[in-house]
């Protein structure tokens, strides 16, 4: 999961780039061209607009990139495109310059570009090959033939657009890539006017303080990432590419009341009480997931066609077990026991008692707003009892 980070932050203290990841498992930045970094250039009095390419790494993650690469060929000037989203590598400071590029337009529409070997070759003469590129796939995270690191071709001492080489040892980059000086012109993400807002991660104060025992008892939201589309499965990855390249996920806490009762008068000041409660619950657009099952790199919930990356899978889990979360074999029931014996030591009578467990949940989106998934985990160890 990713948080966000200006471009210009990075423009202007280049010793940031080096910085890791936030912590945990498959943490990851992206960089959005903020409005500092954005401004077109103008020419002829300010009456025309002229489009910069990005001149240095790290590339903008809230824009496709128009990748192309010109050079002459005799009397004629050959030129070849290549429309991308380009996000950061998991687990790698910026600093690595490592990216998935994902193709964003044509028959490869959402598919991750991925480096040949260099055994896939056809030799045509003493002196020259020819390189067959591989076809674009469903991203891998960890296929290093799909991990490209892009630095600046350097000509005549200054930076002179960029060149990439396979993070793969034997791997070789598509055409495009491995050419000498390409350059990155920034376009639109999308259509729409939802566009991927900050993200700073996790709260770890605000989520260790716990919500407030509130009527109603309103989510707090503690943790907020974005998920590039690639490591989540919700339909077409073309259609997901136009309608929403990015995911909202954020974490949130509140109280869910598992066991409630009125008094019965006579002095009574003791309550029993026994329930069963269930201690994860997935929802796919607020119904029932099912079962899971995993394939692929990916944990499929139920028959609604909706997966997640296992990249994505292990990091939830991080966030809960670090929270007293508890997974493991022993520990995969699907319900847990909650028995206790709570005393009113209040002078007076109460009339009503309630029981609550604090309540975790990961709550996905598409841009649009709309709702994809929802993972609750029930933390049995955190108990609050009411009296009223």
């Amino acid at each position: 999961m990713y948080v966000t980070r200006p471009l210009s932050l990075y423009r202007n203290s280049p010793s940031w780039l080096s910085s890791p990841p936030p912590e945990g498992p498959n943490s990851g930045i992206l960089v959005f061209e903020d409005e500092e970094e954005g401004a077109e250039s103008r020419w002829f009095f300010g009456v025309f607009k002229k489009k910069d390419s990005v001149k240095v790494p790290p590339l903008p993650q809230n824009r496709i990139l128009r990748l192309t690469h010109a050079a002459d060929a005799g009397e004629y000037e050959y030129s070849d495109s290549l429309y991308a989203l380009l996000v950061p590598v998991l687990n790698q400071p910026l600093s690595s310059n490592q990216y998935y590029v994902i193709d964003s337009r044509g028959t490869a529409k959402g598919l991750a570009c991925t480096s040949s070997k260099e055994d896939n070759t056809s030799r045509r003469s003493r002196f020259f090959y020819r390189i067959h590129d591989a076809p674009a796939q469903l991203l891998d995270p960890k296929n290093t033939y799909q991990q490209f690191q892009i630095s600046n071709y350097i000509y005549c001492g200054k930076p002179n657009g960029f060149i990439s080489k396979s993070v793969a040892p034997d791997g070789v980059p598509p055409e495009l890539l491995r050419r000498k000086g390409w350059r990155a012109y920034p376009e639109p993400l999308n259509n729409n006017n939802s566009l991927p807002t900050e993200a700073l991660g996790l709260d770890a104060a605000l989520r260790a303080r716990l919500p407030d025992l509130a009527f109603p008892p309103n989510p707090v939201v503690v943790g907020k990432w974005y998920c590039p589309f690639i490591f989540v499965r919700d339909g077409a990855v073309e259609s997901q590419m136009s309608n929403s390249p990015y995911y909202e996920m954020t974490l949130q806490q509140n109280w869910e009341e598992i066991f409630g009762c009125g008094s019965l008068g006579g002095g009574g000041r003791v309550v029993d009480f026994d329930v069963s409660v269930e201690r994860e619950v997935i929802s796919i657009a607020g119904q029932a997931a099912g079962g899971r099952n995993a394939g692929d790199g990916v944990m499929w919930f139920g028959s609604s066609g909706v997966g997640l990356s296992l990249a994505i899978v292990e990091r939830v889990k991080w966030e809960e077990e670090r929270a007293g979360f508890e997974f493991g074999k022993e520990k995969e029931k699907k319900y847990v026991k909650v028995k206790r014996r709570e005393e009113f030591k209040e002078r007076g009578e109460w009339r009503r008692f309630g029981c609550y467990v604090l309540v975790e949940r990961f709550v996905l989106k598409r841009m649009d707003g709309s709702l994809v998934l929802t993972w609750e985990f029930r933390h049995t160890h955190q108990i609050r009892t009411k009296w009223e």
